[in-house]
């Protein structure tokens, strides 16, 4: 898992966002709520698909309406093998971990599980 993400107000710019996930060597952010209270997480493959592809432009564009909604979570004592299946069963690249208040506390991508797998093995 990569703890601690990076999380942006819904109102930022995809551009800003854009730089700041270049500055950080990240893939995504995860965007705070909006009046609507539901958290969304803006990925490389959202501004692809919803800014470059429908030929948008980033610094007129705010990441909250771009973000992937609602935000797919899983508890930070989530196993392994759980985690791949909700990942594999929501056809999605990445989960964000909360604690016990639903706050995110690190993302967790496929390529982590990938990493995790083929240096330790399967967990038993």
């Amino acid at each position: 898992m990569n703890p601690s993400p990076i999380c942006v107000p819904a109102d930022t710019l995809v551009e800003d966002a854009m730089h700041l996930m270049r500055e950080k060597r990240i893939g995504s952010v995860i965007t705070r709520p909006r009046q609507d209270g539901q958290w969304g997480i803006m990925t490389q493959r959202d501004v692809i698909s919803r800014i470059v592809s429908a030929n948008r432009q980033p610094r007129t564009v705010k990441v909250g309406d771009v973000a992937s909604k609602p935000l797919i979570t899983v508890p930070v004592d989530m196993s392994l093998h759980d985690c791949a299946d909700k990942m594999s069963s929501q056809n999605i690249r990445r989960v964000v971990a909360v604690d016990q208040n639903n706050e995110p506390i690190g993302i967790i991508s496929d390529t982590d599980i990938f990493a995790s797998v083929e240096q330790f093995g399967m967990p038993e």
